[in-house]
């Protein structure tokens, strides 16, 4: 079924846009360009060009990069971090620009460290542009209706006329009362044309429980894809929501100051496919600064090709990935997020976070969170009755992964609460200390 509106909103979108001399349509074609012909030698010689640009730019007009000018090599720069971003904020914005032409972009501050930087038209042009893409390569075609589901509150809700224009209906995560959930499930039944889900896995969750308790379940129709974001996205919902909404669901990385980072596709719906095209990245060790083998653990640092306000240089994003290497170039297999959400076994190894999911089979659990809080010390916080827990097993189920000396504990209670950003952390360590 075709939407005669959503048609006209996609025609007018790059109406507007070729009036401005094309700005956005001219990224997105060279991000398709290069994301789909990643080795052609005309690709990789554009990616190298931003690259060499972006240096040259950052040591000539920006205070704290100018002591890189002789430098050789991208890794002739110092790796950096958010914590050093913060701390000589007005040293790494670039005296080419006035304050007022750029984009203050915020972040809600769910790590523990709220975050600000800034980010010029090009910038904004092609974060935009990626969008597209990336949203395209997942089933979603410009100007259907977008069900967003994340976080709204006074500082990023739309007004009803924006929402009309760009065909969102936006939906707070915070809102999961047995009405808002009954509304959100009507709407989507109701809405026979095309349509796409954006939103957090944790908020999958939810809704996919409230659905599994529906006595008749709207058949929803028409819905082209699902994308999860800002969270690690579990074999379970993605099978739970697919069955609900009958389509695939694909998981996106990103973060709110830099961008789209890496997406499954529908042509690679089993790997992370960075977003080289806005890009460059580096995968360094854990101790070290050595770039990993394929197959290994590392810590993700990028380098931001278009963000030219404020050059982030070899930024350690926080998050950990497992680097691929395939005939069509590296991909990321896993993202493990951040490493203050990472917890070892007795030993140090770390440990993959996917498997604590499996305390849920041990009992009626409703919700959970995984803490390490003590070189060998865990807990698991338990939204149940303590009598309907399986504790013993659970003890012996894990061990095997934490270590024989390890001492599991657990605490009951009455939910896990939401960070600041509408999440919710289901792994977290509150033993180590991460630089």
């Amino acid at each position: 079924m075709t939407d005669i509106l959503s048609v006209l909103r996609r025609r007018a979108f790059w109406g507007l846009d070729s009036l401005k001399g094309k700005p956005v349509k001219r990224h997105y074609e060279e991000i398709r360009n290069i994301l789909e012909n990643p080795l052609d030698v005309e690709a990789v010689q554009k990616r190298d060009g931003h690259l060499s640009k972006v240096l040259i730019h950052a040591t000539t007009t920006v205070p704290f990069y100018k002591r890189c000018s002789d430098f050789k090599k991208l890794q002739d720069f110092p790796i950096i971090n958010k914590n050093l971003i913060l701390d000589n904020f007005e040293g790494f914005r670039s005296s080419r620009f006035d304050k007022m032409e750029l984009f203050p972009i915020s972040t809600s501050g769910s790590t523990g460290i709220p975050f600000k930087i800034f980010q010029d038209k090009n910038k904004k042009n092609r974060n935009v542009a990626d969008v597209i893409y990336f949203s395209g390569q997942a089933g979603h075609i410009l100007g259907d209706k977008l069900y967003f589901l994340k976080l709204w509150d006074h500082k990023n809700q739309k007004g009803r006329l924006v929402s009309w224009l760009q065909n969102i209906y936006a939906h707070n995560v915070m809102d999961t009362s047995k009405k808002d959930l009954t509304k959100l499930v009507s709407d989507i039944g109701k809405d026979k044309l095309p349509k796409n889900v954006l939103g957090y896995p944790s908020f999958f969750e939810i809704l996919c429980d409230f659905m599994d308790s529906m006595e008749v379940v709207p058949k929803i129709q028409g819905t082209n894809s699902i994308i999860s974001f800002a969270e690690n996205l579990k074999d379970k919902e993605r099978e739970r929501m697919s069955k609900y909404f009958k389509t695939s669901v694909y998981a996106r990385y990103s973060n709110q100051e830099n961008g789209i980072l890496a997406q499954e596709t529908v042509k690679e719906p089993t790997r992370l496919m960075p977003n080289w095209a806005s890009y460059y990245f580096e995968v360094l060790a854990l101790d070290s600064n050595e770039h990993v083998r394929s197959g290994e653990l590392g810590r993700l640092v990028l380098t931001d090709l278009f963000n030219y306000a404020m050059p982030m240089i070899r930024y350690d994003t926080g998050d950990l990935v497992v680097y691929e290497e395939s005939k069509f170039g590296p991909y990321f297999s896993s993202i493990f997020g951040r490493r203050m959400d990472t917890v070892f076994d007795t030993t140090g190894k770390m440990v993959n976070p996917h498997v604590f999911y499996m305390v849920l089979d041990y009992g009626s659990i409703r919700q959970f969170q995984f803490a390490q809080i003590g070189k060998k010390d865990y807990a698991f916080r338990l939204n149940a009755i303590k009598g309907q827990v399986q504790e013993n097993q659970i003890v012996d189920y894990f061990k095997p992964y934490l270590g024989n000396d390890a001492t599991i504990l657990f605490e009951y209670v009455d939910g896990i609460p939401l960070l600041a950003s509408g999440k919710r952390k289901k792994i977290v360590n509150e033993y180590f200390e991460f630089k």
